[in-house]
């Protein structure tokens, strides 16, 4: 007797152990990527009952179709596993391409395998296999040549988008590199009607949201997934945010022995710390003395019996048998209490970083650069599959506990986990590819990744202990202030008995010598604040910095209609039309100001977004561009042939640009120069360079250190009586700004005008 399969067998193996939509379409994606494809699009018609999924992979050909799509089960995909592009393929069970089923009762697909072959059309109806008593092999696909192009059949919408899309990637993110004029010379698109769900925009959006980690940033410079919600949205670029702001790292890589791990610390701000710190004794061995803490990286390399304190040969193999691996970890901390500010020396930290961390957090999981669901996603149950939490709640001791036992929260951190099936055969992906089986391999795994995170929780919570020792030595001096102002009252009132010994005398009078010593201590500290409070205050008058340049303008805002209306009555021709001339020249002027005001308030310029640096420079330039015109400025960019991308804050670098223009605006004006020219020079190596020049007055001779300029306050501007007017915050922010992305900043020697080379590291 022969086995025989019910064509029912595929509701199985489609709709019901696919169990989640997100769950098909990333089955469909995945398939894309093992194809070799640069690009993935995810198109919802809904409007039309349709979904698109298009890609410019390999395609296929008809023994292809026959022999692997259509064999159900098939192993080409185990035995064949590395791509052309020596992408390992991440399908092996053969069953992936009943994703379509799930979502739809229809599916055609369109696909071509070399530019020379002919287009092949493949469509199924799934509903013929839920026909009683039929057998699998019953069952059959139309199959047909086309005599078109590829591009002839996906949808004009698409294709419009993709040309302009990846005409922004290539010239101005240096993304997918390997595109070339014809991206769509072989591929493949799936058209699937009759769809199952009910999509809203709302659904929509949530997939698009879970699709953000789908890939890890490695790979985003070779592969890029794209959506459109429907025909009148633009398509999105699904990247994965990755922040370069943390308080610690960890690197760790696992040969199959040996924990290979690299700790970073970036919390602590070294130029608060007092030296005193770090003559305490436990701060005299490494790596806690001054000099580790300036280097940042702490490397060791510990076996698996040291990392996970246990030498039983059996759990040792168990470990072993995972596989070689990688994980990433980014720890950051939600908020800063001002109380543990003063007692940790902790650095500021940017607004936005708690809006990252809600939106980021958790531990994923990759298996060959795909993400394996649901671990790490906020919306399952399996966001804190690590059981960060619950381990915390058992053991909730504070950063400054003796015990040294702090345990970090789940959402304080996001890491990624890096396996393969080639490398990591243990760990088994579950039937409904909905998360991994829970063996002996896996669980090891979770315990390995815990114990590796332990080791920065242990340094962190040793570096917090420390500091707290110190913090409450320190607070000795609110004591020692207390009974001094006791002694000084009494003395005040001339109560103190003068029957004391000269020893009692001598302690009194040092400890009203430690409390005037402290007291001025505190004096200068409060001066310094005020003087910072007065100076934020006088920051709010940059922004009226603008109503200078607006007077004209004001002036002439209600009279110019007069102006136009008496020219009309008049029939003056010339008359009218001067008036129009100003009439546009000055509302570009105004539309210049406001959009540099509103830039600021958009929700992207506040996020960090990779962005391709001489292009955001020149739009940055381009909205300046009517207000440098009417003050008669040349602005000059020389670009070299590089294209560099990088995460930042867009509203950072118009911070660097726009205080730049304001100060060669002012220099301008006091050098009366006929010819008023700025050169930014942009050029890319192994770092970012960007090197702004003008051929203005140049810096007052004021500065003998021209490197003063940065200081908080420091101006050269005064009014007749010699008072300051100057806010000396300009050049104050270029520079704290270029130092958050740990750039650096030179002066350039100039004869005429003012230059500055500013270093960003890629």
């Amino acid at each position: 007797m022969k086995y025989k399969i019910s064509s029912r067998a595929t509701i199985l193996l489609g709709r019901e152990s696919v169990s989640r939509v997100d769950g098909a379409i990333i089955e469909l994606i995945k398939n894309t990527y093992d194809a070799d494809a640069s690009f993935c699009v995810v198109y919802f018609d809904i409007d039309n009952d349709k979904i698109y999924i298009l890609d410019n992979g390999d395609g296929m050909t008809e023994d292809i179709i026959e022999n692997h799509w259509m064999t159900i089960g098939t192993d080409d995909k185990r035995e064949n596993y590395l791509s052309d592009k020596d992408r390992i393929k991440s399908g092996e069970k053969g069953i992936g391409r009943f994703a379509l089923d799930r979502l739809g009762s229809k599916c055609t697909m369109y696909t071509k395998h070399m530019e020379s072959d002919k287009l092949i059309k493949w469509s199924t109806d799934w509903t013929s296999f839920e026909q009683p008593g039929k057998n699998l092999e019953d069952i059959e696909a139309d199959f047909e040549y086309l005599n078109v192009k590829f591009t002839k059949v996906i949808p004009n919408g698409i294709l419009a988008d993709l040309e302009e899309i990846m005409r922004k990637l290539i010239n101005e993110q240096n993304r997918v590199q390997s595109f070339e004029s014809d991206i769509l010379r072989t591929g493949t698109m799936f058209v699937i009607e009759e769809l199952r769900d009910g999509w809203t925009k709302r659904s929509i959006k949530n997939l698009i949201n879970a699709m953000g980690y789908l890939i890890p940033p490695s790979e985003q410079n070779e592969y890029v997934l794209l959506f459109k919600e429907n025909y009148s949205t633009e398509m999105l670029i699904i990247d994965n945010e990755v922040t370069e702001e943390y308080d610690y790292k960890i690197i760790a890589d696992f040969d199959g022995d040996l924990f290979h791990i690299q700790i970073m610390r970036n919390e602590f701000d070294l130029d608060r710390i007092p030296s005193e710190v770090f003559d305490m004794e436990r701060f005299s061995k490494k790596p806690y003395q001054k000099k580790d803490f300036k280097s940042k990286a702490i490397d060791e390399t510990l076996s698996i019996s040291q990392l996970m304190s246990n030498v039983d040969d059996a759990f040792i193999k168990t470990v072993q048998e995972i596989g070689t691996f990688r994980f990433d970890y980014t720890f950051m901390k939600m908020t800063i209490q001002d109380d543990s500010n003063e007692t940790f020396y902790y650095k500021e930290i940017s607004k936005n970083r708690k809006i990252w961390l809600t939106q980021n957090s958790g531990v994923k999981l990759y298996r060959d650069n795909f993400l394996v669901r649901p671990y790490g996603d906020s919306q399952s149950d399996a966001f804190d599959w690590l059981g960060l939490d619950a381990r915390r709640a058992t053991n909730p001791a504070s950063l400054s506990h003796p015990s040294g036992n702090w345990r970090v929260r789940n959402k304080q951190g996001q890491g990624s986990i890096y396996i393969s099936r080639i490398t990591n055969q243990s760990i088994l992906d579950m039937a409904s590819r909905e998360g991994v089986i829970e063996n002996n391999s896996f669980r090891a795994l979770k315990g390995v990744i815990v114990n590796i995170i332990s080791r920065f929780e242990r340094d962190r919570a040793y570096i917090g202990y420390t500091m707290k020792l110190f913090s409450d030595k320190v607070s000795e001096k609110q004591k020692t202030k207390h009974r001094g102002k006791n002694i000084a009252k009494r003395i005040l009132e001339g109560k103190e008995k003068s029957k004391k010994t000269r020893q009692q005398n001598e302690k009194e009078t040092e400890t009203l010598a430690k409390t005037v010593k402290f007291y001025e201590e505190e004096r200068e500290e409060l001066i310094s604040e005020v003087k910072l409070l007065r100076s934020l205050a006088t920051n709010g008058l940059i922004t009226t910095s603008i109503v200078h340049d607006l007077k004209g303008i004001n002036s002439m805002l209600v009279i110019r209609v007069d102006s136009l209306s008496d020219a009309l009555d008049k029939k003056n021709e010339a008359l009218i039309k001067r008036n129009l001339e100003d009439f546009k020249k000055n509302d570009i002027f105004l539309k210049s100001w406001i959009s540099v005001v509103t830039n600021q308030i958009k929700s992207d310029k506040r996020r960090r977004l990779k962005k391709d640096l001489y292009t955001t420079i020149r739009e940055i330039i381009h909205v300046l561009n009517p207000i440098l015109v009417q003050k008669k400025i040349e602005v000059d960019i020389i670009c070299d042939e590089n294209q560099i991308s990088k995460r930042i804050f867009v509203s950072d670098f118009e911070s660097i640009i726009y205080n730049l223009l304001i100060n060669s605006i002012e220099s301008f004006e006091k050098s009366k120069q006929r010819r008023r020219k700025v050169k930014i020079l942009l050029e890319a190596n192994e770092e970012f360079v960007m090197i702004y020049e003008d051929n203005g007055k140049g810096l007052d001779k004021a500065f003998k250190n021209p490197y003063d300029i940065f200081d908080f306050g420091t101006t050269s501007k005064y009014d007749i009586n010699g008072d300051q007017t100057g806010t000396g915050l300009g050049m104050y922010i270029v520079a704290s700004t270029i130092r958050e992305y740990n750039a650096t900043y030179k002066i350039i020697e100039n004869a005429n005008g003012f230059g500055l080379e500013m270093s960003f590291p890629l």
